[in-house]
């Protein structure tokens, strides 16, 4: 009996800790968890090695993962021109799909972000929190006023294509959802 008992004084207070720690949070998804809310990331203009357009997808995928977004390429070119495929695309997408918060657009598709953000209504561009464009020189903070986050990097030293995988490295391998 006296073992019985001990077992009893290490175990009741084991679950009391597991179960306040597990609950002491609801609701409350971490980076690792599966989230609905979903960054559009656009790609770069086309090359002869890459005709959908560049990118380096994993960064950028894992990327949104780490700041609670499940990223979502949209797999065609990042053409700048004022009939571009990819604007019509991710106009049309961001006006049927209210999961989609984020923008994230590369090199071309950093450029087709600001005109995207010019075709959208006022109740899309409140749902869309988070912009980020890469290695598109010229776009600035101010092409996407009412937005409450936005990131704008230029190329690294490393090049234009290691862009996406520079921002990776720029924040931690975590970021909790709260911090977005």
């Amino acid at each position: 009996m006296p073992f019985n008992e001990f077992l009893w004084t290490l175990f009741l207070p084991a679950m009391l800790i597991i179960g306040v720690v597990g609950c002491s949070q609801p609701n409350q998804p971490g980076p690792l968890q599966p989230t609905s809310e979903v960054m559009l990331i656009l790609r770069g203009v086309a090359n002869s090695e890459n005709p959908r357009g560049q990118l380096d997808d994993r960064s950028t995928l894992e990327y949104a993962r780490r700041v609670g977004f499940r990223g979502e390429v949209l797999d065609v070119a990042g053409n700048t021109s004022g009939e571009s495929v990819q604007i019509r695309m991710a106009v049309e997408r961001i006006r049927r799909d209210e999961t989609i918060t984020a923008i994230y657009g590369f090199s071309g598709g950093g450029y087709n972000a600001r005109l995207i953000w010019q075709e959208l209504g006022a109740a899309e561009r409140d749902r869309i929190r988070k912009v980020v464009v890469i290695g598109s020189p010229g776009v600035e903070q101010g092409d996407f006023l009412g937005s409450s986050d936005v990131i704008i990097k230029p190329d690294p030293p490393e090049g234009h294509m290691a862009g996406p995988k520079a921002l990776l490295n720029s924040i931690q391998p975590e970021i909790s959802k709260a911090s977005r």
